[in-house]
Order: structure tokens, then C-alpha cells, then sequence
């Protein structure tokens, strides 16, 4: 089908028709194709689309600005077969509930979830879809476990966020860590994150609506457990700097994989730590974090926040270049420790798109592989090996340092 003709299709189609997913035009839709990250992984999915190996389209609330980024696609790789466009907006369940019946796989980068997310899950869990995306919000991701899991399992549909720099990373490197043990002996890891670089608009924007979301139910993550070693401030050996524990979705990803993964022990706890170079520097950081979490907190303050950074805004190529990420994770058990790197370039953007373009294909091409076949899931438990193959040929390092047995 030529992108015209699936275009003509989708505009016309009745939102109530719900085709088998293999009969439907489409493997994969992008979801805010035109933001600032979804171009990017727009750029990734046509990169994988030349030779007609992927069905895709691009879908957004305005077409004006999916057709000036089909052009842009068009132009800069002659050989891509342009991709169809899908008119849908957030707000509008009847143009989602079309979106969903007309892919196999949607792949979402309209943020904030918190905010915007809903509705589209709730369109793909009733057209049977699978769905991905990069948010690194705790309570959306919690709210939708809490409203879809049973459902989505029973449905065999799989939704799977985080799938970004929040928390591919992390969650893929403490399933190759515990790979590393295989065994029944408790296992704990902690993980060091160093990173570099500057947000988008709409990265910034789900940070803020996050930290407001802190002092909710279910609004932020963490580590440890009810039990053992809590994360503290102190010096790390492992990393030679002072960490601080980072509040982020990351550990309960972690923990909900080590919930669905083999691989990991029954008794399994994770600490999750943010690198800083000197205490000063940590200094900084916390006065930062907590003034920007206050202001979060009301509707002025907030606003002021997200006008720092406008919609669709992010870094230059050149900031993109000088970005990069490393991940040191140290697994314990049973007298032996294994320290492994994650590592790679520009996570925010760069990389964020490959994962998020690599999720969604594993989802779309190597679905037969997985373990699950349905539910809400993390990175790791439902898309597994698959990924973690596809994320390495992308420029993701995944190495063992050392063993101390």
C-alpha cells in the first residue's frame, strides 16, 4: 500500500473497526512524530523502513506539520518510501481509537503522560495494540499497571513504558547483571548514574510534572526495600565520587522486572544513585532539585518553570554530540561481586530515539521471541533478549568490568 493510499484509508475509516493485527495497514505508528524526540525516532523508524521492511506512519494533531516532517524524511533519505500520515489528537478518544485499530504497534512520545497518556493506553488495551513509550513519569506508569494489567494480560497486550533513557539503561543492565549470577542466592545491585546533556522542551516539562507529583501516592521511585542497607549519601569506591540517591522510575522498574525475569533471585533488592563530581557539586544539585520542586508544587510557579523551556524545543547536534551516559552497576551475592558498564552517547535524544524505535520493532518483528504475552511490563521482562540485542547494535555497551570472587 503506497503512503496516499493508506493515508485515504486511515482518514476514512470507522474508529469502532478493530481489524486482526496482521491484517492491519501498519506495524508501527509513531505518536508525536513531530515533537522535538519524536522526529528523531521518526528518522530511526525510516531508517529501518527503506526496501519496504516496515509498514509505519507518522500521527499527530497537526497535519501541516506531519506532512512538513514527511518531506523533511523524504529529502534527506531519496530511497525512503514516504510514510503514511495518521491525524490524532490526545484529547480526542475517537481519533485515538482509530490510531489504535490501524497498527500493530504504537509507539508514543506525547508527553506528559501524566497529563496526556491516558487515553491512548485505554484506545490500545480495546483494539488489542501493543504500545510503548519514553515517559519516566511514576505515577502514570503506576496508574496504568493499576488500570490495565489484568486486562492487557488477558488481552494479550503489551504495554511497555520507560522505554527511553528512563530506564532501557538501567533496567537492561541490571537484567544483564543478574544474568551474571543466575542463581537462587539473594542478589543486590546498586547502580551509579553519570550522565551529560540538556533537556527538551518536552522533557523538561514531564520532569516538572513529576516533581509536582512527588508528594502523591505512587509519585516518585526510589530504592532499597523495607529491610537492609538504605541508599544514603556517601562516596562511592566503585565509581570514585559522591553519590546521592536518585528518585527516579528507575528502581521500581527494576523491581517490577525482577517480578516477571527468572533471572533474577526471589530475594532481589536495588539502590539507584546519581554521580556527583564533588560535594560542592552535590551542594548545587540539591539546591537545585529542591527549588525547582517547590516551585512545581502550584500553578504559577509551575508555569514559570515550563515556560524555561517551550514545546518541541531541545539541544543543538552539536550539545547532542558532547552528550554521553555511563551506568556503573555492582551485583552481590553469595560472597561474589560483578561490576558491569552501560554506556553510550547522547542518552536524551540520540539514543532515547534508537531504544524507543528498537522497542517498538521488537514488539512489531520479534514478538514470537518474547516471554509474555500480554500485560504491563518493563523493557526488560517483556521485550527481554530481543532488545537488549537491538539496543547494542544501536550503541549501547553492555561489559563486565571485573569479578571478585
Amino acid at each position: 500500500m503506497d503512503a496516499g493510499a493508506a493515508h485515504g484509508f486511515v482518514d476514512g475509516l470507522q474508529a469502532a473497526t478493530f481489524a486482526p493485527k496482521m491484517l492491519r495497514p501498519f506495524d508501527v505508528v509513531l505518536f508525536g512524530a513531530t515533537g522535538f524526540t519524536g522526529g528523531l525516532v521518526a528518522h530511526e523508524l525510516a531508517a529501518r523502513s527503506i526496501g519496504g521492511a516496515l509498514r509505519w506512519a507518522i500521527a499527530g494533531r497537526d497535519r501541516a506539520k506531519l506532512e512538513a516532517l514527511r518531506e523533511r524524511l523524504t529529502t534527506t533519505q531519496p530511497s525512503l518510501a514516504a510514510p503514511a500520515i495518521v491525524v490524532a489528537a490526545s484529547d480526542d478518544p475517537n481519533s485515538l481509537a482509530n490510531l489504535a485499530s490501524q497498527t500493530r504497534v504504537i509507539a508514543s512520545t506525547v508527553g506528559p503522560y501524566d497529563l496526556h497518556g491516558d487515553a491512548l493506553v485505554d484506545a490500545c488495551v480495546e483494539a488489542r495494540t501493543d504500545y510503548v513509550d519514553i515517559t519516566g513519569e511514576p505515577a502514570f506508569w503506576q496508574r496504568t499497571i493499576a488500570r490495565h494489567h489484568e486486562r492487557a494480560t488477558a488481552r494479550e497486550v503489551l504495554l511497555v513504558s520507560c522505554c527511553g533513557f528512563d530506564s532501557i539503561p538501567h533496567d537492561l543492565g541490571a537484567y544483564f547483571v543478574a544474568k551474571q549470577f543466575a542463581g537462587d542466592e539473594p542478589l543486590e545491585i546498586d547502580a551509579f548514574v553519570k550522565v551529560s546533556g540538556s533537556p527538551s522542551g518536552g522533557t523538561w516539562a514531564s520532569a516538572v510534572n513529576a516533581l509536582a507529583n512527588l508528594r502523591k501516592p505512587g509519585g516518585g521511585g526510589g530504592g532499597g526495600g523495607s529491610s537492609g542497607r538504605k541508599p544514603r549519601i556517601h562516596h562511592e569506591a566503585a565509581v570514585g565520587q559522591w553519590v546521592v540517591p536518585f528518585p527516579s522510575v528507575d528502581p521500581l522498574v527494576v523491581k517490577r522486572s525482577a517480578r516477571f525475569c527468572p533471572q533474577f533471585s526471589q530475594s532481589f533488592r536495588y539502590r539507584h544513585y546519581l554521580q556527583v563530581k564533588s560535594l560542592a557539586k552535590l551542594g548545587q544539585l540539591l539546591a537545585g532539585v529542591g527549588v525547582v520542586a517547590a516551585m512545581a508544587q502550584t500553578k504559577p510557579t509551575r508555569g514559570l518553570l515550563l515556560r524555561w523551556k517551550a514545546s518541541g524545543e531541545g539541544p543543538s547536534p552539536e550539545q547532542r554530540a558532547r552528550s554521553s551516559f555511563v551506568v556503573t552497576l555492582v551485583g552481590r551475592s553469595a560472597g561474589r561481586t560483578v561490576r558491569v558498564e552501560v554506556s553510550g552517547r547522547d542518552p536524551g535524544y540520540g539514543l532515547t530515539g534508537m531504544m524507543l524505535a528498537e522497542s517498538a520493532l521488537t514488539l512489531a518483528q520479534d514478538r514470537d521471541r518474547l516471554p509474555h504475552r500480554g500485560g504491563v511490563l518493563t523493557p526488560a521482562s517483556a521485550l527481554h533478549e530481543p532488545l537488549l540485542e537491538r539496543v547494542q547494535r544501536g550503541g549501547m555497551q553492555f561489559r563486565v568490568v571485573d569479578v571478585v570472587e
